[in-house]
């Protein structure tokens, strides 16, 4: 029971350091992109960066268009040939 009341001291003891450690550390945030630290007051770290994922992001959308305008045609060629329409 005296070995586990160390421990327990112990890593109050490493809590303590570790919420010192916190302190310490300035504002920031990190780079939408790339995930680097930057300033609270920016999203991303550089141009490029920035670049980088709004061509992401276009893409992303186009290939959510894509499938969408897949799946109209789908469902509308199975109701076309089920006699639906």
């Amino acid at each position: 029971m005296d070995d586990i009341t160390q421990q327990i001291e112990e890593l109050k003891l490493e809590i303590e350091k570790l919420r010192e450690e916190i302190k310490n550390i300035p504002p920031h945030k990190h780079c939408v992109n790339c995930g680097i630290s930057i300033p609270p007051d920016k999203d991303f770290c550089s141009k490029k960066c920035e670049e980088e994922w709004n061509r992401m992001v276009k893409k992303k959308k186009n290939i959510t268009y894509f499938w969408l305008l897949l799946m109209g045609i789908l469902l509308l060629i199975l109701l076309v040939t089920s006699g639906g329409l």
